[in-house]
């Protein structure tokens, strides 16, 4: 089925709608090699919300010794196991 043009209304495709949700807490980070566990690989875009809960099974970035890291939490990991979790990624961007 077709529609007319004059009955559609283009708003463009702004991938801001799509992906962020709460914009003045999401930042964009270029992962600088890989992770493995989190399906995070050298050059990956990752967009990190900084409120969004961390919880067991997502995946975050996290400080380590000055470095940021990006890993999968572990089952039964709690807030109070010592990792300084910086952002939860809630989507990660790869080129084909």
């Amino acid at each position: 089925m077709f529609v007319a043009s004059e009955d559609y209304d283009d708003v463009g495709l702004k991938l801001d709608d799509r992906l962020i949700k709460r914009p003045a807490a999401t930042f964009f980070l270029r992962a600088a090699g890989s992770a493995p566990d989190a399906d995070v690989k050298d050059g990956d875009l990752l967009i990190v919300d900084r409120a969004e809960v961390p919880a067991p099974g997502r995946v975050i970035v996290a400080v380590v010794r000055g470095e940021m890291i990006t890993r999968r939490l572990p089952p039964g990991w709690r807030e109070d196991d010592g990792l300084e979790v910086w952002g939860v990624v809630t989507f990660v961007v790869r080129a084909p």
